[in-house]
């Protein structure tokens, strides 16, 4: 995607990149440090259920966090695009022909 853009669009999205990251990273070790409570907890001797529970249910928020800002990452790139950009990148795109709606599809 990025040889199709000038110069002031490379730039943009990289600033873009740059200042998704931080957030991310810090996203992603959130969650490494939940994963770890997890398997520490499933390692007991008895697992209490109620926690297994709420340590699941916080990991799973963090990654719906994680994919909304991703998205909104995406949909701020694409702004970026002219109208003839994105209909070169919706032509090269792989999979146009995979229903969004369909979870088990993109599983």
């Amino acid at each position: 995607m990025m040889s199709m853009l000038d110069a002031e669009q490379r730039s943009q999205m990289r600033e873009l990149m740059q200042a998704h990251r931080p957030a991310q990273f810090e996203r992603k070790g959130r969650l490494m440090n939940l994963r770890d409570d997890l398997m520490a907890e499933m390692r007991g001797e008895r697992p209490d259920p109620d926690e297994v529970q709420a340590l699941h249910g916080r990991m799973a928020e963090l990654h719906g966090e994680m994919m909304a800002e991703m998205v909104r990452m995406r949909n701020a790139m694409h702004d970026l695009l002219t109208d003839e950009q994105r209909q070169q990148l919706q032509q090269a795109a792989p999979g146009n022909d995979i229903d969004p709606d369909d979870h088990d599809a993109h599983h």
